[in-house]
Parts: structure tokens; C-alpha cells; sequence
């Protein structure tokens, strides 16, 4: 008998601990779930990709200097260059290294294309061949941007090359003369 009432007293004693320990730490934590602090956590759609990430607006009129009617951007993409290694899902197009697809959102009327054949007779950037119509220009960092789109088209295409993958261009020298003796 003093076996049983030994054995009684010690689940008593444990049961007892049990629930004097379960009392201090619900006392402890207020009855409630641990939260992590406000003060370190950011919100969920810090890091939700923008659905326009990838897009940066093209100005024509600021390049080429010339009023170009309407248009929007189609697709940019990135150009990835062999040179650099890079993963494909590391570039985009704000690294400045991108060809794009423009659509005019009406064609271009006549004098549109009247006012880049006058102005190709002094500026040299632009290029005409029947109906294609290109520009080539360094921007102020040493970059390239090539446009071309075709007389009564609605389309346009847009290259920018940053400076470091600009290929310098060959001068051509005129034949040295012989001097005489």
C-alpha cells in the first residue's frame, strides 16, 4: 500500500509541476502567439515584380530633335552582348543596352516625312534611301541610338548601344601622294 500511495504522491507532484509550469507561461507570453516586430519586416510587395519593370520610355523628339507624331512602345528588349557574362534574367533594358519597337498611332502624314528629307540635307545623323528613313547618333555619354522606320509604315525601331560596346568606326584615308624628287 505504501508502494501505491508513493507512486500517487509522485504523478500527483509531476501533474502538479505540469500545470504550474503551463500557468507561468501562459502568464508569461499574455496568452498569445509570438509576432515578429514591426520594425524589421518589409511588406510583401516590396519584392512583387512591376509589371512594367522592363519598359523605359523612349523619347524620339529629345533624340533626334525633330516633333515625331504620336507613338507607343510596343517591346523593348535587352541586348546581351557575348562579351559580358551576364545571366539572360539579370539584364533589362534600364542597363541601357536595348532595342525597342515603336508604333506610330496613326501613319505619319506627308509633311512629317517633307520635314526629316529637308532637315537630312544638313544633318548628318539622318540617313534616306527611297523610302527608309534612319538616325544615328552618339548620346552625351558616348552611346549609340540607331531609329529607322519606313516612309508609310506605322512601325519603328529603336537600338541604344551603351559607349562601352560601341564599335569606333573605320576612317578611311585618302592614298598618300608620292613626293617627287
Amino acid at each position: 500500500m505504501k508502494h501505491l500511495l508513493h507512486k500517487i504522491h509522485v504523478n500527483t507532484l509531476i501533474s502538479a509541476t505540469y500545470i504550474l509550469f503551463s500557468i507561468v507561461f501562459i502568464s508569461c507570453n499574455g496568452h498569445n502567439t509570438a509576432t515578429p516586430s514591426d520594425g524589421d519586416t518589409v511588406a510583401a510587395e516590396v519584392f512583387a515584380p512591376h509589371v512594367q519593370d522592363t519598359l523605359i520610355p523612349i523619347n524620339l523628339n529629345k533624340i533626334t530633335n525633330l516633333r515625331f507624331p504620336k507613338y507607343k512602345i510596343i517591346k523593348e528588349t535587352p541586348i546581351i552582348p557575348d562579351t559580358i557574362s551576364l545571366a539572360m534574367d539579370e539584364e533589362n533594358v534600364s542597363g541601357g543596352n536595348y532595342s525597342a519597337i515603336l508604333n506610330f498611332d496613326t501613319i505619319p502624314s506627308k509633311t512629317f516625312y517633307a520635314s526629316i528629307d529637308e532637315i537630312a540635307k544638313t544633318d548628318s545623323c539622318w540617313s534616306i534611301n527611297k523610302f527608309a528613313y534612319t538616325y544615328k547618333r552618339k548620346d552625351h555619354k558616348g552611346g549609340l541610338y540607331t531609329i529607322s522606320f519606313s516612309k508609310g509604315s506605322m512601325q519603328i525601331l529603336v537600338t541604344h548601344i551603351n559607349a562601352d560596346l560601341v564599335v569606333p568606326e573605320k576612317k578611311t584615308e585618302e592614298p598618300k601622294k608620292k613626293k617627287r624628287k
